[in-house]
């Protein structure tokens, strides 16, 4: 695989990792932010899915999903799932796993992910806590020919 579409496609993946599932019968919360990161990703705006992240991170995650929206030309879930590991009234932590697929470059590639995702309750909103689980995927940048 071309390194720039390597890169292309794991910084999909890093998009698609923080995306939260649907359809759990947890606290609504949870869910509408992993709507709103979905919609956000697929509409493409980073500013939008960062919004689902606390303020110490938001700029750090909107600055990756610019990456990724300016690499990737279509990026498309399915078959969402979850599982709550674990919950309090303020934190939680949530197993995501789902297929994605990925066009860019005129190529398109598919896998699946499966991440754990940190969320804390912010004036009664659900946030994804850090990025950080992900940058390993930014680093594949240096892949790019």
């Amino acid at each position: 695989m071309k390194g720039w579409l390597k890169a292309a496609i794991l910084l999909g993946l890093a998009a698609l990792a923080v995306t939260s599932p649907f359809g759990c019968d947890c606290g609504g919360g949870m869910v509408a932010t992993g709507q709103g990161v979905l919609e956000g990703i697929e509409a493409q705006d980073a500013e939008r899915t960062a919004a689902y992240f606390v303020e110490d991170v938001r700029e750090e995650a909107t600055f990756a999903f610019e990456v990724v929206f300016a690499l990737v030309d279509e990026i498309r879930i399915s078959n969402v799932e979850w599982e709550v590991l674990s919950e309090t009234e303020d934190t939680a932590t949530v197993e995501i796993e789902c297929d994605w697929e990925a066009t860019a470059f005129d190529e398109t590639r598919s896998g699946h992910a499966k991440e754990p995702v940190d969320l804390v309750k912010v004036d009664g909103e659900w946030l994804i806590t850090d990025f950080s689980p992900f940058e390993w995927l930014i680093r594949e940048l240096s892949f790019l020919e």
